[in-house]
């Protein structure tokens, strides 16, 4: 994504500008920034509207939104569940194998 649509981890006294130009990316860097940044950016709802304005997902906006509301949520629970909402609308399932000998499959992650 351009610049302009990217998301940046600033944090609330501007200290980051650490940027995300993809979901993939984005995942990445939410779990190297400390919580006060990840919840600065939760509380003002800068996930869900990025997810909505420059994602163009509506639904993971929703769902997003959802999380950001939760008041009591912590730092660590919240990025759970917002990569666990990326993952199950971007990150495709790993393929089933066949197990040699068997006509069972595994799946591997």
């Amino acid at each position: 994504m351009p610049p302009d649509r990217s998301f940046y981890f600033r944090g609330p006294e501007g200290k980051l500008n650490l940027r995300a130009q993809n979901l993939q990316l984005f995942v990445q860097l939410a779990e190297g920034v400390d919580d006060e940044t990840w919840m600065h950016h939760l509380r003002h709802g800068d996930y869900s509207r990025w997810f909505r304005k420059c994602i163009k997902d509506d639904q993971l906006a929703a769902e997003a939104r959802q999380v950001e509301r939760t008041s009591t949520i912590s730092a660590e629970e919240s990025r759970r569940l917002i990569r666990e909402l990326i993952d199950r609308y971007y990150m495709p399932a790993p393929p089933a194998l066949p197990v040699p000998g068997t006509d069972a499959v595994s799946v591997t992650a």
